[in-house]
């Protein structure tokens, strides 16, 4: 497991900007929730954070809980956890698989598969200098990657 450095998941916001407002947000491979809780404090209106972890689910759960704020989580498997939100509609989708993950195109395509908002915005975290994509989603289209030190962000749009 690698944690996102402070300088991507910056670099994140600051490329998803003031579209993060009135947000639905989905923070994959969650861990300790960072993405949900900067997602909720930069304007998105609710977060569901999907860990595997139930230990990281359930702070996660505290800390939402302590500070008042729309985090929601699931405690699964990323592709187990997407599969259960059924017609919920995301318009931020933020993965950060660990870093020997090996099914970066079951992940592109179950991410492909939600009910995304007209404008979404998705973002796929693997290690620097890999191609992990080798499908090509139905309604994704690659935007751009960002590149910061050992990670880069592979960016999708709707």
């Amino acid at each position: 497991m690698r944690p996102t450095s402070e300088r991507a998941r910056q670099a994140f916001f600051n490329i998803v900007g003031a579209r993060i407002h009135g947000t639905r947000f989905l923070d994959l491979f969650a861990g300790s929730g960072i993405f949900s809780f900067e997602a909720i404090s930069r304007g998105a209106k609710e977060a569901v954070a999907i860990d595997q972890s139930r230990a990281h689910t359930a702070a996660i759960e505290k800390t939402a809980k302590d500070f008042g704020v729309p985090v929601r989580t699931i405690a699964a498997d990323a592709l187990m956890g997407i599969k259960r939100l059924g017609e919920e509609v995301f318009d931020v989708v933020y993965a950060d698989p660990p870093y020997a993950y090996d099914r970066y195109d079951d992940l592109l395509m179950s991410i492909d598969a939600l009910t995304l908002a007209g404008d979404a915005i998705v973002a796929i975290e693997h290690r620097r200098h890999s191609e992990p994509f080798t499908v090509t989603p139905h309604h994704l289209k690659f935007s751009r990657r960002a590149e910061y030190g050992e990670v880069w962000i592979s960016f999708f749009i709707t």
